[in-house]
């Protein structure tokens, strides 16, 4: 049994034969050194066994210097066995020494590594993949005819599918989306997304004015006919412009020929483009495989699946994946798509997380360069609120496959919304909407930053695009659209109308609980509660239900950070500090002191409120970096050009708001009355702002608040409490139309 004094003495003895200082030095040492290798060797393309090699021999070495300063010593004559030197003449308080210098040396060296990677390395990386990003698209983007179509240009159509039972339409599908993948990793061709591409299917639409539309030269058609374990594909490269065929085959094969198939038709495309637009390729984009065809095919109806964008198909989606995956286990594909199946359906956040992790760490395994491993890769990190590890990962994706559009708008709504990154994350939504111009949700956060930018007039002319495609999503972007500077009935009458076209498009009513309450029709709000979220009932002036939403919320997701932060703002605004604290202090340290627009972790209205708690606390030292925070987010939107979208958020509110916490109160409140007065609404309850609600100054702003808030209401129930047009699928709370006679509205 060892005693105290045992130990004691065991650790002067450790100390006197400076193994401890060794262990010290070596763990310095060695951290420092693989901190450098990881950033030289991607310089050199070194494989990544590389550093994983460096880091294993640098641990291994651990426990062995370990010992060699046990048993050994250094003496002026050499080393020597630490039993073979008298304590008299031991030279270790020497030797001692010369390990604190060494110590202090390389912490010093270590400091300013950390510093130079810090400050100039890691923006630098980012600011070069950035740029070349941006002027690979610019350059891609420039290189049109007088017509705007790209010369280096192509959209792969929907094979048509020609079975005799017309039951393939999957198969056919995914035949024709894995050659447009396989085209897309061609850094110079333009190729337009599958979304954009595949939009033409079945509606009889004539070759030039599909090019047209999607603003490309070519055009690659085909169709597929599987019967048993025989298929033929038919394809041909057509010039849209002049209608010319550059390329035309047909190809019998068996079914366990796929994939050769698919290598033939990608190599057959590229020699053609090759010699007609002067591509600079090596070799023909490659197919990935799987083991087995049933494995190939559970795969493709996984794909179809998720390309219905609804709930059921992506939860079918899943499944099919997973029978791919139990059929070929190393299907990397598979892997990456039901990771991504998995994190973007709907439920619990922390469950997806969990469940997801384990098939983007096989994924990225088996082919680390494979851009859907690094996709999903991403948007796990993006989940776990790890931002900057994302947005590397996403980065990887576009450079391996240029066209990956889903990335790119990916990417712009981790930059806006989450890292504050105005600049850049409307270079991503640009790109996204060039490469797929007919998609819902390009256009959507494409036009969202334009009418963000006040550029009204481009955001109109892109919205009345797909009016006559969509119209119930034209008609609730466009109620959103024109609900800029306060006109909020034009919100609700928008949504209402969307869900008159469209009854089963959900998107309508979670916007309307909060066009809802702030017009402040609360029964009709409550009266969707599937879709209430706490923001709506704070609008509403009820920060008690809030928090009773908000730990609903917390309790089905208890690891989502999104669903801490609302919760921690719920608290604080009805005004429970002591709960809200621990909770908004996270949030702070987490989101490493930058505030962004509509970030799950911080945001203007967070910092207000923890504002609020440390000036109770009697902690005015720690206001100053909060209102700090909130100048720097306000410093970007204009470096962007953002001046808000007339609702929810604008840059003379929270101007406004940062110079009134900071005490310049005249100045503050005539901000905020020009930011209301632009449409922005101000809660009217919250515990966190009651400094500014006590102001004398701040009634009359409150007042022409109200005074907007009856009159969009008014708007509103004037048309429903009527001839309601929108009474199959929305009528107003009970008791509501009554009292709007009965006062006039007042």
């Amino acid at each position: 049994m060892v005693t105290g004094r045992g130990v004691v003495s065991l650790w002067g003895e450790l100390k006197r034969r400076n193994v401890v200082k060794v262990a010290v030095a070596y763990a310095i040492v060695g951290w420092l050194l693989i901190e450098v290798a990881s950033t030289v060797l991607p310089t050199f393309e070194a494989p990544r066994w590389v550093l994983q090699t460096v880091t294993f021999v640098f641990i291994l070495g651990f426990p062995i210097a370990l010992i060699l300063a046990w048993a050994f010593e250094l003496t002026p004559e050499g080393l020597k066995k630490e039993k073979d030197v008298d304590r008299s003449e031991s030279t270790t308080h020497i030797t001692g020494r010369k390990l604190d210098f060494t110590i202090i040396a390389v912490l010093v060296l270590a400091l300013v590594y950390f510093g130079f990677d810090k400050f100039v390395l890691d923006p630098s990386r980012d600011a070069e993949l950035v740029q070349a990003t941006t002027e690979a698209v610019a350059e891609q983007a420039t290189k049109t005819d007088s017509t705007g179509t790209a010369d280096k240009s192509i959209a792969v159509l929907a094979f048509a599918d020609l079975s005799p039972d017309g039951d393939q339409e999957y198969f056919s599908d995914g035949v024709s989306e894995e050659i447009l993948n396989g085209l897309a990793q061609i850094p110079d061709l333009h190729v337009t997304s599958r979304s954009s591409a595949f939009s033409f299917k079945g509606k009889g639409v004539d070759i030039p004015t599909v090019a047209r539309q999607l603003g490309v030269a070519n055009v690659l058609e085909g169709s597929v006919r599987k019967s048993g374990k025989h298929i033929r594909i038919t394809a041909q490269l057509i010039d849209a412009r002049n209608g010319f065929h550059l390329w035309s085959e047909t190809y019998d094969r068996e079914l366990e020929d796929i994939f050769a198939v698919q290598d033939e038709i990608s190599t057959a495309i590229v020699l053609a483009l090759k010699g007609h637009l002067g591509l600079k390729v090596e070799a023909a984009p490659r197919v990935i495989s799987a083991a087995n065809t049933e494995a190939h095919e559970a795969y493709l109806r996984g794909r179809h699946l998720v390309n219905q964008s609804t709930s059921f198909g992506r939860q079918e989606a899943i499944r099919e994946f997973e029978k791919a995956i139990s059929l070929d286990p190393d299907y990397v594909l598979a892997h990456a798509e039901l990771a991504l199946a998995v994190i973007t359906r709907s439920g619990s956040e922390s469950e997806a997380v969990v469940k997801a992790a384990p098939h983007v760490e096989r994924a990225m395994a088996l082919d680390p360069t494979l851009a859907e491993a690094h996709a999903a890769a991403g948007f796990l990190a993006w989940r776990q609120s790890k931002g900057e590890d994302a947005l590397t990962h996403f980065r990887h994706a576009i450079q391996i496959n240029p066209n990956y559009v889903i990335v790119y708008l990916w990417m712009g709504n981790l930059l806006n919304f989450d890292l504050g990154r105005y600049d850049e994350a409307f270079q991503m939504r640009a790109t996204a909407f060039r490469l797929d111009p007919l998609s819902i949700p390009t256009i959507v956060f494409y036009v969202q930053a334009l009418i963000e930018r006040n550029r009204l007039e481009e955001a109109d002319r892109e919205l009345e695009k797909f009016a006559s495609i969509y119209p119930h999503i034209y008609a609730y972007r466009r109620g959103s659209r024109t609900s800029r500077g306060g006109n909020m009935a034009n919100a609700v009458l928008g949504s209402l109308e969307a869900l008159r076209l469209n009854p089963g498009y959900a998107r309508p009513r979670i916007g309307l609980t909060f066009h809802l309450a702030a017009v402040g029709l609360e029964n009709e709000v409550l009266a969707l509660s599937e879709f209430l979220e706490p923001d709506p009932l704070s609008l509403l002036g009820n920060p008690g239900v809030a928090v009773t939403v908000a730990e609903a919320r917390v309790a089905e997701s208890p690891n989502s950070l999104r669903a801490r932060h609302h919760l921690g703002l719920a608290l604080a605004g009805a005004g429970d500090y002591a709960r809200a604290r621990p909770i908004l202090e996270e949030m702070w340290r987490r989101s490493g002191g930058r505030i962004a627009k509509r970030s799950d972790l911080f945001h203007t209205a967070t910092a207000a409120a923890l504002i609020a708690i440390r000036r109770d606390a009697g902690e005015e030292t720690g206001v100053g970096e909060l209102v700090a925070a909130i100048r720097d987010n306000v410093r970007r939107y204009k470096k962007a050009g953002i001046v808000g979208d007339g609702r929810s958020f604008g840059v003379d509110y929270e101007e406004g708001l940062a110079a009134y916490l900071s005490g310049d109160h005249e100045r503050g409140l005539a901000l905020l009355d020009k930011g209301t007065q632009g449409g922005v609404f101000i809660r009217p309850s919250e515990a966190y702002l009651k400094s500014l609600y006590d102001d004398p100054g701040f009634a009359p702003i409150l007042a022409r608040q109200k005074a907007r808030q009856v009159r969009e209401r008014n708007k509103i129930l004037d048309i429903v409490c009527t001839d309601n047009p929108y009474e199959a699928v929305w009528q107003p709370a009970e008791g509501t139309c009554e009292q709007f006679a009965a006062t006039g509205g007042n």
